[in-house]
């Protein structure tokens, strides 16, 4: 392919390809990163014409591209192939250092189209798989690796892995990314990807594909070599590009997913998106309370079923046993009480209080004795669902698409985010002055994700519905409370204290669960406490076992979380005490840290390591077998103030014990 342009600064080489496509050399080792291997195309955009359906095209290629020099780099018009006649998109790109600049400056549609996504640039800087040369680094849940090579997996994982590849599964739109960054490295050579302007992406990702599932109708081999990689997907702002799209690639020659991670981390502080929690303890000090403290949700039906359902009544002395329990004989010193219930009406109302399970005074003793013993608690409250079998059914509220129809989707966040002050100031106030809560929970709003709507009484773009939903952790924040919720993205990570969510859970993406790593932690670890996914918390029998999630969580830092119906109690005391003893020790050490570094300290994953900014390593053996000094099972933690912290699984239960010097 001939070269139309060239970009060079002491690090990199840029080679612009006739066809629009591009290649990065990092100059010191001469590695090569390289365009889209299947089709050379370099942009792709989907549009809605006015007369039919959206349809994807194909931009660029060679006779489609000119060239234009500009001062601080090339800027690229690349005009559609095809059905594409009439799209025209420009693009710049400018090197400086070891960065590469990538800008998506116009898009030309035809006549009344409208826009819906650009990918550029098109599955560049791909690996090739097959060849055990690396892994793509992808900012899904926690986050996780996409290894080139043969993989090491259990059995059944190991088909799952080999099968899943050759399906339409290899190819995975993120529509919530927790983060706005992606990586690959080759080598010990790699890049870290940016993504600059954050209101309007998602990414795609190609898993250990070669696209066979489009072949197989026809009988046909793919002829696409197997690759894996990642590239942006910018959606329109309301139909048109709105503003320029930005990202950079920076280059190292020494680079890995914890080397990824700390470089978005300088992004994330300078966007201000990253917030400590020792920053946040200054307004709200009850942050404290949440050092090593389990996530314990006790779940009586509510808000999936209305109040005193048959079957699931209960009482708040129920309730205040509970947490006399937690704080006596099972011998917590700390606890997050998470109480899923106490409210006559399904969201998106909530008041008046449920008086059937005892009277008010009650409910409040239960919260006095959580601060009594040192405790947090909140109640759980929703106001993005609206529930069908409710008479709280107010369509007019709800999130409209461009034709004016309700947004079809979850019935648990039908409310567009413009309405959520207004629905919850309706009741908050006066849920924290009878309680006296110090702590808010609020579901289903919290995500990576943002949302058009086009209603025209209350319209948003996707920025703001951003600055709704701050405005709204703003508004919770004014009434003293710490908030959190379920999920979690990188611009809300400054207003959050908490959220579960985190992690990957059994219904996750079959091959983006197989090699999770603790991507997020390592960003943003000091600014929120990040629990684990409630689809794998330690009450479910899918996903991680029980152990597992222990040594998980000890790694990362993260307190326990168990979802349970208020009735078990009973059932999981031995559970929770358990990992109490053995997590939440190391988590209160570690809660105002910044993670430093996470290892893979055998092929396999059964050993790894983790530490953290005030000097504690956390080393820990998923074998069942000994493995590098560790028992079955087993973990050390040194650093902690009153020695070292180890144990093991003896049988079915955790055996723990710190070694005093």
């Amino acid at each position: 392919m001939n070269e139309i342009a060239r970009l060079e600064s002491r690090a990199l080489i840029l080679r612009v390809l006739e066809d629009g496509t591009f290649v990065a050399i990092m100059k010191k080792v001469g590695c090569e990163w390289l365009p889209d291997p299947w089709q050379h195309v370099p942009c792709r955009v989907t549009f809605e014409p006015a007369a039919c359906g959206a349809r994807t095209v194909d931009v660029g290629g060679v006779g489609n591209v000119e060239c234009r020099p500009r001062s601080d780099g090339i800027e690229l018009a690349m005009i559609g192939r095809g059905k594409g006649a009439g799209v025209r998109v420009t693009v710049w790109l400018g090197v400086t250092g070891s960065v590469l600049h990538v800008a998506v400056r116009a898009v030309e549609l035809p006549d009344n189209a409208r826009l819906e996504s650009i990918q550029y640039p098109f599955r560049s800087f791909f690996l090739e798989t097959g060849k055990d040369i690396g892994y793509v680094v992808v900012p899904s849940h926690e986050g996780c690796l996409i290894p080139t090579g043969t993989v090491k997996l259990g059995a059944t994982d190991f088909w799952q892995w080999e099968d899943v590849r050759h399906s339409a599964m290899s190819h995975k739109r993120e529509t919530m990314p927790t983060m706005p960054f992606y990586g690959a490295q080759k080598g010990g050579l790699g890049y870290t990807a940016i993504l600059e302007t954050t209101d309007d992406f998602q990414l795609e990702y190609l898993i250990n594909s070669n696209f066979q599932h489009v072949f197989d109708a026809d009988g046909k081999r793919s002829p696409y070599i197997y690759i894996a990689c990642v590239w942006p997907l910018w959606l329109s702002q309301k139909g048109k590009l709105g503003y320029e799209r930005r990202m950079r690639f920076e280059f190292s020659p020494a680079l890995d997913y914890v080397g990824m991670a700390k470089t978005y981390r300088q992004e994330a502080i300078a966007q201000r998106h990253l917030v400590t929690l020792r920053e946040k303890a200054k307004a709200r000090p009850q942050i404290d309370r949440l050092a090593g403290a389990p996530y314990l949700a006790y779940y009586v039906g509510y808000p999936h079923l209305p109040p005193g359902y048959p079957g699931f009544e209960y009482t708040y002395k129920q309730l205040q046993e509970v947490i006399d329990d937690l704080a006596g004989p099972m011998g917590l010193e700390r606890a997050f009480v998470h109480f899923w219930g106490a409210y006559a009406n399904q969201p998106p109302g909530c008041l008046p209080f449920d008086s059937a399970p005892g009277p008010i005074k009650d409910l409040a003793e239960a919260v006095r004795k959580c601060k009594d013993h040192g405790f947090l608690f909140t109640l759980y409250n929703d106001i993005s669902a609206q529930l069908e079998e409710t008479e709280l059914w107010m369509p007019e509220l709800m999130w409209k698409t461009v034709d004016g129809k309700v947004r079809r989707g979850r019935r648990w966040s039908r409310t567009c985010s413009s309405q959520y002050i207004k629905l919850l100031a309706k009741h908050m106030p006066e849920v924290v002055a009878t309680l006296g809560l110090e702590a808010a929970y609020v579901d289903c709003i919290n995500g990576g994700f943002a949302t058009e709507c086009h209603d025209p009484k209350h319209p948003l773009t996707r920025t703001q519905d951003r600055e709704a939903r701050t405005a709204f952790y703003q508004y919770l924040h004014s009434l003293g409370l710490i908030f959190g919720g379920e999920h979690v993205g990188w611009w809300n990570a400054a207003e959050l204290e908490y959220s579960n969510g985190v992690g990957p859970c059994p219904q996750t993406h079959p091959l983006l669960q197989k090699f999770p790593v603790p991507l997020y932690h390592l960003v943003f670890h000091d600014a929120l406490i990040p629990f684990c996914h409630a689809g794998d918390d330690y009450t479910t029998t899918k996903g991680a076992a029980f152990e597992d999630k222990v040594l998980r969580d000890l790694l990362r830092g993260t307190p326990p979380m168990f979802f349970l119906n208020l009735r078990d109690q009973d059932k999981w005391r031995c559970k929770i005490r358990d990992s109490y003893a053995v997590v939440s020790p190391v988590a209160a050490a570690v809660m105002y840290d910044e993670m430093l570094s996470h290892e893979l300290m055998t092929d396999d994953r059964m050993v790894q390591r983790s530490t953290f900014s005030s000097g504690v390593e956390v080393t820990v053996n998923f074998d069942e077998l000994e493995r590098e000094g560790l028992p079955r099972k087993g973990f050390h933690v040194d650093g902690l103030p009153g020695g070292p912290h180890r144990g093991h699984r003896p049988c079915s239960t955790f055996c723990s014990k710190t070694i005093r010097p």
